[in-house]
């Protein structure tokens, strides 16, 4: 077990894409630190540099990749050793299940919610044809529209509040990456965003959409199918040609309109919030 070094970048890469819809979001993140130089910080692997048996992302999420039992029990006998600095725990459902038991004793009474069953969804044949929906990629200026749907989204689909701690100064500071970067996507009704969705992560050549919302008052319309089904091309032509997301299993509302949009699933994640 050693924090991954520059030596391992290529072998540890190559394991990641091995899966990489599973991985999208943690091997986004291998990229952007790589780049940073700062593999280090967040990244640890189990095995050789030349061979890893497995990833471990510590940083904002708690998350092996591509990882062996072997090297996930290892995972866990570390990572209880030192403070936790995830607010959530997240990977494939086994990978998950087999990691809770070595961090429950200490972490357990933190959790806020286990979300064992998350269908991870990709985006496979095209969907019918929709009504307009009117989606588009937001722009930079529009930064004072988008933030509070964004609020909105976080507080209902993670029940925490962004603006604590620091007012919403990071969380902005996020959201307007994402605008720079042509990566949120909206429905507006006269000047307020009644839908919203992000790619919340870009690894290799997959798009993982997150932070799909709808104006609690335009829901159960149609609108989020029509907008689901106008976004996974929008996402292929700008960004990537694999679209993917992940959903709660209760959420049924979300889950017919993915459906409709053409996603079927193809893995399961877990997620533990603290």
């Amino acid at each position: 077990m050693r924090p991954l070094r520059p030596s391992a970048w290529n072998p540890s890469l190559a394991l990641a894409r091995r899966d990489r819809v599973v991985n999208a979001l943690g091997g986004a993140r291998l990229v952007e630190l790589a780049r940073a130089g700062a593999l280090g910080r967040e990244f640890q692997i189990a095995g050789e540099d030349h061979d890893p048996e497995g990833i471990l992302w510590d940083g904002v999420n708690l998350s092996p990749m591509s990882a062996s039992e072997d090297a996930i029990d290892l995972f866990g006998r570390y990572v209880v050793a030192r403070p936790r600095r995830a607010s959530s725990v997240v990977g494939p459902r086994a990978a998950v299940e087999q990691l809770w038991p070595h961090l429950e004793p200490l972490w357990g009474a933190e959790v806020r919610e286990h979300r064992w069953s998350q269908p991870l969804l990709m985006a496979r044949g095209e969907a019918g044809a929709p009504m307009d929906a009117g989606l588009r990629a937001a722009v930079p200026s529009q930064i004072d529209r988008v933030f509070p749907a964004s609020v909105a989204m976080f507080r209902e689909e993670v029940g925490a509040d962004p603006l604590r701690g620091d007012g919403g100064r990071g969380y902005r500071a996020r959201v307007t990456e994402l605008l720079h970067q042509q990566r949120t996507y909206v429905v507006l009704e006269g000047t307020e965003v009644v839908f919203k969705a992000d790619v919340g992560a870009l690894f290799e050549d997959v798009a993982q959409i997150h932070g799909v919302w709808v104006k609690p008052s335009h829901r159960s319309r149609g609108l989020g199918r029509a907008a689901m089904a106008e976004l996974v091309p929008l996402v292929r032509r700008d960004h990537a040609p694999h679209v993917s997301l992940y959903v709660n299993d209760y959420n049924e509302p979300a889950r017919r309109a993915y459906a409709a949009a053409g996603f079927e699933q193809v893995a399961e994640l877990s997620t533990i919030l603290f």
